[in-house]
């Protein structure tokens, strides 16, 4: 419960505190990046673990897996599209958190770029800056697609892509 109170306050909220406890830096950067991805992927993950078929599991079991053999050979993969998920989601909070983050606290990267373009009416600079987020955040939604892709070929919702 005190986990899920925790995970209705806005991350970004915490940014004064970051700034105020870590100064001005990739510290605080790193720590509302790791925040803000935390939570989409352990909803996902456990999400994907509760889903799991009980069938499965006593399957599992019935041939003699044990634990340690039941998780990797039976849970992960059945929760791994939903753990997948919540990496991609997970991605586009950083990248978002990164954007914020690096605005308002940085004496570095794109978004410190961007407020001293904003200082001289840059707008160039500014439209230039949120192409280069824009192709960030897309080619690692790309990358994570390929493996997300890779990793469950097996999986019937993704076995026939690329085939026709």
């Amino acid at each position: 419960r005190s986990l899920q109170m925790i995970r209705t306050i806005p991350h970004l909220a915490l940014v004064p505190l970051m700034i105020l406890w870590f100064g001005i830096g990739e510290e605080p950067r790193l720590i509302l990046v790791a925040m803000g991805s935390l939570f989409p992927v352990y909803i996902n993950t456990v999400g994907g673990i509760r889903n799991v078929d009980p069938k499965l599991i006593e399957l599992g079991r019935s041939y003699g897996l044990g634990p340690v053999e039941l998780v990797w050979s039976i849970i992960l993969p059945a929760a791994l599209q939903p753990i997948l998920v919540g990496i991609r989601y997970a991605l586009g909070v950083a990248w978002l958190t990164l954007v914020v983050g690096e605005t308002i606290a940085s004496r570095d990267g794109i978004g410190y770029l961007v407020q001293n373009a904003r200082e001289l009416l840059r707008i160039d600079i500014i439209v230039l800056a949120i192409i280069l987020y824009a192709i960030a955040g897309w080619l690692s939604d790309f990358v994570t697609r390929l493996i997300e892709r890779r990793l469950l070929r097996w999986h019937p919702n993704y076995a026939d892509r690329g085939k026709a």
